[in-house]
């Protein structure tokens, strides 16, 4: 019980973390609150689904304590990585796949190998807290995985326009999203 509890605890204190490090970005160079919309109720839907009785099989913790050991430390792997990447990223960062004003392409820390490391880190993230959570944390992981999915190939699109002389060598040279894979 414990490591539920921890792993709740870990995540309100990435939120609280991501919301104070976005003041400040650069601007946006358009409004898209679709996406930010999207994005919230995917996370609204994670957390109702298990409750509905057809999802119930999902609903496994608590797990044994080597399981969410396990399921803790990739949890916190998952974190570090999306922290560092965010560091990394500094004024650049958006929530929405956008343009932003004086956009820059990074390229330093964990962009040194991934082009979405974020996305990696958060991914982590979710399935070390699907292993110790069950429910809530399984849904966020497909449905933050079909999102990541797509804004990945988003995401490249716009750094192909933004930077057509850099973009192309450093997606050759990177990973999308899955180190020596993808």
């Amino acid at each position: 019980m414990a490591f539920i509890w921890f792993i709740y605890a870990a995540w309100l204190m990435l939120i609280i973390f991501l919301t104070v490090q976005a003041i400040g970005v650069k601007r946006d160079t358009e409004p898209h609150l679709l996406q930010s919309f999207g994005l919230m109720f995917a996370i609204i839907a994670a957390f109702l689904l298990p409750r509905l009785p057809i999802f119930g099989f999902v609903n496994f913790a608590p797990v044994s304590t080597v399981l969410g050991g396990i399921g803790a430390a990739i949890t916190i792997a998952g974190m570090a990585l999306l922290v560092w990447a965010r560091q990394t990223l500094g004024r650049n960062w958006s929530q929405t796949v956008s343009a932003k004003q004086e956009h820059e392409l990074v390229r330093s820390g964990p962009y040194s190998r991934l082009r979405h490391p974020m996305y990696t880190g958060g991914l982590l993230a979710c399935i070390g807290s699907a292993i110790v959570v069950g429910g809530p944390f399984v849904f966020l992981l497909i449905l933050l995985g079909a999102i990541f999915v797509w804004r990945v190939d988003a995401e490249d699109r716009l750094l192909a326009r933004q930077f057509p002389d850099e973009f192309p060598d450093y997606a050759r040279r990177t990973n999308a999203l899955i180190p020596f894979l993808w």
